[in-house]
């Protein structure tokens, strides 16, 4: 009985440990995916406004500025804890 109380006391301070770490992570990944996102965003945007060439050229305003305003609303989100 005591091993068993043992093993799980050390599971238990190993998952504390790997959500400890998760936890602090979590908002240096948000700030990483959501400039990524934006990033993208702004990209594909330029390029349905005809100022970039990916292998072809298609202009669309409606789209530009559809992949903007989700460029901008990706920027207006804020990490809370």
């Amino acid at each position: 009985m005591v091993e068993l109380i043992l093993d799980v006391s050390k599971f238990e301070n190993l998952l504390s440990l790997m959500l400890t770490r998760i936890v602090t992570k979590k908002a240096q990944t948000w700030q990483s995916h959501r400039e990524n996102c934006i990033k993208y965003m702004s990209e594909v945007s330029e390029f349905f406004a005809g100022n970039r060439n990916w292998g072809g050229e298609h202009v669309d305003q409606d789209l530009s500025e559809y992949f903007m305003r989700i460029a901008n609303t990706i920027e207006a989100f804020e990490y809370k804890e």
